[in-house]
C-alpha cells in the first residue's frame, strides 16, 4: 500500500508517498483539488477504472493535472513515488518568466512520458525531496521548492523532445498509432495492442483515428495491409504465398480470403489481369 512520508507543514501543499504492492493489487485515491506527479519505477498502473483508465508500464514519469478524483491501481511488485502538489504550491514554484507561462501551460494536460536517460536524475532528486520533507532542516521549504522545480523542468524537457504522450496535442495521438503501425502491421498487433503502447484506452485510440481518418483502426490497419499487398503483387517477383508470409499472413489460404476481400479478387488473378495490362498492345501501325 502507499506509505506516507513525512512532509512539510500543510499549508506549503506539498506530499510526498512511496508506492508499494509487494503482494496484491494496491488503490490510491488521488484527490482532485491536487496536481500529481509521479515516477513508476518498476511494475505496471492503471489510472481510472473503465476503458477510460489509462494503463502504464514502467519506467513512466506521470503528470496528472488534478480536477477529477480518480484512483490509481498498482499491480503486484510494482513500486514507485508520487508527489501530491497542491495548486497554491504548484504557483509558487512556477517562475515568473516567458518560460514560466509555457511550464504552466504545459501542467495544464495530464501527461505520461518513458523514462530514459533522464531516470538517474530524477531518482536522486526524488531522493533529495524526501530527505528535505523528512529532515525538516532549516530551509526545507525552499530546497523543497527547488527540487520540485527540476523535477517539472524535467518533465517539460520530455514533452519538448516529444516524448509526451501521444494525445496531448491534437492529433498527435494518431499519429503515435501511424509510427506504431509503420512498425507493427506486419505482425498484425491488435487495436488493444496499439492502444496499450499508447497509454490510453482502446475506445480512445478508437474515437481519435475515426476523427482524423474517417475510418476505424482496425479498417485502417486492414487497407495499410492491403496496399502493401498490391505493391508487392505488382513490383517484386514474390509468389502470392510468399507474399503473405511477408506481410505476416502464416497461411496462405487465409492471404488470399483477406485479399479477395479488400481487392474483389484473389492474389492470383490480381497478378493476371496487372501482367495483361502491362502487355503491349498489338497496332496494325506497327507492322512492317
Amino acid at each position: 500500500m502507499p506509505t506516507r512520508l513525512s512532509q512539510l507543514p500543510a499549508h506549503l501543499g506539498l506530499t510526498a508517498h512511496q508506492l508499494r504492492s509487494p503482494l496484491a493489487e494496491a488503490t490510491f485515491g488521488l484527490k482532485p483539488e491536487s496536481a500529481c506527479l509521479m515516477v513508476l519505477e518498476a511494475g505496471r498502473a492503471r489510472i481510472g477504472a473503465g476503458e477510460a483508465g489509462w494503463r502504464i508500464e514502467a519506467p513512466r514519469f506521470v503528470w496528472l493535472a488534478g480536477g477529477a478524483r480518480t484512483d490509481l491501481r498498482l499491480s503486484p511488485g510494482s513500486r514507485g513515488e508520487i508527489l501530491m502538489i497542491s495548486r497554491a504550491a504548484l504557483s509558487n514554484v512556477l517562475p515568473a518568466s516567458a518560460f514560466g507561462d509555457e511550464l504552466s501551460r504545459v501542467l495544464t494536460s495530464d501527461l505520461s512520458l518513458p523514462l530514459g536517460d533522464e531516470r538517474a536524475q530524477v531518482t536522486r532528486l526524488l531522493g533529495d525531496l524526501r530527505g528535505e520533507l523528512a529532515g525538516g532542516a532549516p530551509g526545507a521549504a525552499i530546497m523543497a521548492g527547488h527540487i520540485l522545480s527540476m523535477l517539472l523542468i524535467q518533465l517539460w524537457r520530455g514533452v519538448k523532445a516529444g516524448r509526451e504522450r501521444p494525445d496531448v496535442a491534437t492529433g498527435g495521438l494518431v499519429q503515435g498509432f501511424i509510427q506504431l503501425a509503420g512498425l507493427h502491421l506486419r505482425e498484425h498487433w491488435e487495436v488493444g495492442q496499439y492502444a496499450a503502447a499508447l497509454g490510453v484506452s482502446r475506445d480512445r485510440l478508437s474515437a481519435a483515428v475515426r476523427r482524423a481518418t474517417g475510418r476505424a483502426p482496425q479498417v485502417w490497419l486492414h487497407e495499410a495491409l492491403h496496399r502493401e499487398a498490391v505493391e508487392l503483387l505488382s513490383n517484386s517477383g514474390l509468389q502470392a504465398a510468399q507474399v503473405g508470409f511477408r506481410l505476416g499472413f502464416s497461411d496462405p489460404a487465409y492471404f488470399n480470403r483477406f485479399f479477395k476481400r479488400m481487392e474483389g479478387v484473389p492474389p492470383s488473378r490480381f497478378r493476371r489481369r496487372l501482367t495483361r495490362r502491362s502487355a503491349p498492345a498489338t497496332s496494325f501501325a506497327a507492322w512492317p
